[in-house]
């Protein structure tokens, strides 16, 4: 029973190292358009009561605009803030190819002062 269970954990850690090691876009790619992202998310006046991070996936059309897909929020009011700040937004990169999807992680910071 030990042995199967080993087994599984291998080829469970074997399968997510060569999904994460997937990277055939350039870095300074993905570098600009995290900056971008965080450009465009700058400014909020929402009330976070602890530091969170939300993965936000979108993809970006052929005219280089935003396009949502998803983000993993549990909030509702950081899913709409980063809907309303990014979507339909031009992003100003030169793209490998059309209809490139992208994976952002953003860290919101708390906006209340805890003592």
């Amino acid at each position: 029973m030990n042995t199967i269970k080993t087994l599984i954990l291998v080829i469970l850690f074997t399968f997510s190292i060569q999904t994460s090691a997937n990277t055939d876009r350039p870095s300074n790619e993905l570098d600009l358009v995290s900056q971008q992202v965080d450009k465009l998310l700058v400014g909020s006046e929402l009330v976070i009561y602890k530091d969170t991070v939300v993965t936000i996936k979108f993809k970006l059309d052929k005219n280089d605009k935003i396009i949502i897909l998803s983000n993993d929020s549990d909030d509702y009011h950081i899913s709409e803030y980063i809907k309303s700040k990014l979507n339909h937004k031009k992003l100003s990169i030169k793209k490998t190819n059309s209809y490139r999807f992208y994976s952002v992680p953003v860290k919101f910071l708390s906006t209340i002062k805890t003592l």
